[in-house]
């Protein structure tokens, strides 16, 4: 019997999937998967993950909003961007269940960090007045995003999806009540300090992610991510917690359900 299995955070709408898209969800369903969640980063791909949603309904999922490094915009195309995050929220309530990626990102410098705390921020804001989780993006940044979220964030919870930090940053992390999600770079070889956050992150707070198209497990690195690989980061992190992958599996699972609010079929 397959286990159930969600990936919280993939990317599908990318043209790297235009040719496969369908076989892509036909495999992860194949191998046990229950539920994607898809990603949006600007207006425009917050469309293409409620089109997916509608595409596959109660399987794909979409969280909808204005990743940091998109988020230099003239005034006017900012304010429009935020009320369509709004309006497509209110116009797909059955489909949205989340606002991200969001955040903070200082290995890029084409966005000052002044323009990103704005977006960040006001974001949060958004996302209190739908009460709709939220999809954090942190590079490079972990003091500066935890600070926000201290400050902006209150009765927000949400996720930090593609968890890079430390163990120390985890923990603040985890006491501010959020999730922490790991995709395929914790099974890299020279990932020992993930290997380590992962360790201490409790059963109830850990998430399942691909980040697809991107940072595919070491097992089949090289090759475009899809969710079905992230079953190779769900034994990593069964073997660095002393889980086993049906226990893994079911917990990042109901955890997914429980965070995101999904209809459990």
């Amino acid at each position: 019997m397959k286990i159930p299995a969600i990936d919280s955070h993939a990317h599908l709408y990318f043209d790297r999937f235009d040719e496969d898209r369908q076989e892509v969800i036909s495999r992860a369903k194949d191998s046990g998967f229950v539920g994607i969640i898809n990603i949006g980063i600007d207006l425009e791909t917050s469309h293409k993950v409620i089109q997916l949603a509608r595409e596959y309904p109660g399987f794909c999922h979409a969280a909808i909003g204005l990743h940091p490094t998109h988020s230099q915009l003239e005034e006017e195309d900012y304010q429009k961007t935020l009320s369509g995050i709004e309006s497509l929220f209110e116009e797909n309530r059955e489909h949205v269940v989340a606002i991200g990626e969001i955040g903070l990102d200082y290995y890029w410098k084409d966005v000052p960090p002044e323009v990103q705390d704005r977006a960040f921020r006001d974001q949060l804001k958004l996302a209190r007045k739908l009460d709709l989780p939220v999809v954090i993006h942190c590079r490079e940044a972990w003091s500066d995003t935890l600070d926000v979220i201290e400050q902006d964030g209150s009765d927000v919870i949400g996720v930090f999806h593609c968890f890079g930090g430390t163990v120390e940053e985890a923990r603040r992390a985890l006491d501010l009540g959020w999730y922490i999600s790991f995709a395929g770079n914790v099974t890299y070889p020279k990932a020992e300090d993930l290997r380590d956050a992962a360790k201490i992150v409790p059963a109830d707070r850990l998430l399942l992610e691909t980040d697809s198209p991107f940072l595919a497990p070491q097992q089949v690195r090289g090759k475009r991510n899809e969710p079905v690989f992230s079953l190779h980061t769900a034994e990593t992190l069964g073997k660095v917690r002393g889980q086993g992958l049906r226990e893994l599996l079911e917990g990042t699972t109901e955890n997914c359900r429980n965070l995101f609010r999904l209809t459990r079929s």
